[in-house]
């Protein structure tokens, strides 16, 4: 199967911002929206069960960042994708493909020492 120059461009260009704006997005707590599944309520933006509700709320209804980070992060790669699909060839060319599979390995272990506290390790 063969795709098209651009849509590789895309592809590459998505992958690997992605993987950043899901970091940026996990260490600032940037949720697009919050999901509280038990209760079925999605919310705009980063919720904590305690900024609406006693403490005990986090217990009772508990939140779900995830869906919010990664909409947050595709939106910044999708930015960068159709960026990158729009340049010319030429321009691409200069990039090293190394950087396609570097960053979201480094981004992985960034959110893993990012999410070592919620285990208490």
């Amino acid at each position: 199967m063969t795709a098209s120059a651009p849509f590789r461009r895309f592809a590459f260009a998505f992958g690997a911002t992605f993987a950043v704006f899901y970091v940026i997005a996990l260490a600032k707590d940037l949720a697009l929206f919050t999901v509280f599944p038990s209760l079925g309520i999605v919310l705009a933006g980063t919720h904590h069960s305690r900024d609406v509700a006693d403490p005990a709320m986090g217990f009772l209804a508990p939140a779900m960042y995830w869906y919010g980070w990664a909409a947050t992060a595709a939106l910044g790669a999708l930015t960068f994708g159709f960026a990158a699909a729009l340049f010319p060839g030429r321009w691409t060319r200069a990039f090293w493909l190394g950087w396609v599979w570097l960053v979201p390995a480094l981004s992985m272990i960034a959110c893993v020492y990012l999410t070592l506290p919620w285990f208490r390790l």
